[in-house]
């Protein structure tokens, strides 16, 4: 359909408005449906990990995805794209019919302003860029995603769960959380919730980990070693009992 327009206004003179018009509207509608349809292809996820030396240690680190401002660029270019591109349809017809000109440029302007405040809006400066990742060492388990670490102790720890959650359309396939619960009937539950969108390794690997290590408090020593890093990459978390002291 956007091809049939571009082709429209190319044909035919008269349709440059129009034709404009209908790729402001079905330019992002047909982007946002290409990125879902490519969002659900299932990909293998990578296995990857490293060792890093932290404030508390060496510890065994996850990566997760680095805050990127390119999102927020493109919708701050594509919004001025489409405000000049009403204003140059504006100024073309001054000296014809300035009536439809003025109300182009209104229609082009919504959807333009939405970009620009999007982008703004989500916009994220370098000085976010720092070490990220989820930090696990013996004693603690850190979390930063950029905007300021969580932490919290293994022996806080008292369950491990994961779930699906539906977020944004309501078909295609949910989001897949790992909740590490926290507390206990006096204190109060409470859950820290890992995404699987913000892990740039298998999830599925992640999880067996948090539960391997919450039920065997007497192997937390091999985390920050090259032991714990080649039990993460051979995925070798069955096999073992849980402690009583861990239930």
């Amino acid at each position: 359909m956007t091809l049939g327009l571009v082709s429209a206004m190319v044909t035919e003179p008269g349709s440059v408005g129009p034709g404009l018009f209908g790729l402001v509207l079905l330019g992002p509608l047909t982007a946002v449906f290409t990125g879902w349809g490519w969002s659900e292809i299932p990909r293998a996820a990578p296995v990857a990990a490293e060792i890093r030396v932290t404030d508390g240690g060496p510890a065994l680190v996850l990566p997760v995805p680095r805050p990127s401002s390119t999102g927020s660029l493109v919708a701050i270019a594509f919004g001025v794209a489409v405000l000049g591109a009403g204003l140059w349809q504006f100024v073309a017809s001054l000296n014809d019919d300035w009536s439809t000109g003025a109300a182009l440029l209104f229609l082009m302007s919504l959807p333009a302003l939405v970009a620009l405040l999007l982008g703004f809006g989500t916009y994220r400066p370098r000085k976010t860029l720092g070490d990220i990742g989820i930090e696990l060492t013996p004693q603690h388990i850190c979390i930063d995603y950029g905007n300021g670490p969580t932490r919290v102790a293994w022996q806080d720890v008292s369950a491990v769960g994961a779930r699906s959650r539906r977020e944004g359309f309501r078909f295609g396939s949910g989001t897949n959380v790992i909740s590490l619960v926290t507390g206990d009937a006096d204190t109060g539950y409470r859950t820290i919730d890992i995404v699987h969108t913000d892990l740039e390794t298998d999830p599925t690997r992640v999880y067996h980990l948090f539960l391997f290590y919450v039920r065997n408090p007497g192997r937390r020593a091999e985390l920050g070693t090259e032991l714990g890093l080649d039990r993460f990459r051979r995925a070798e978390y069955a096999g073992e009992h849980p402690t009583p002291a861990a239930l």
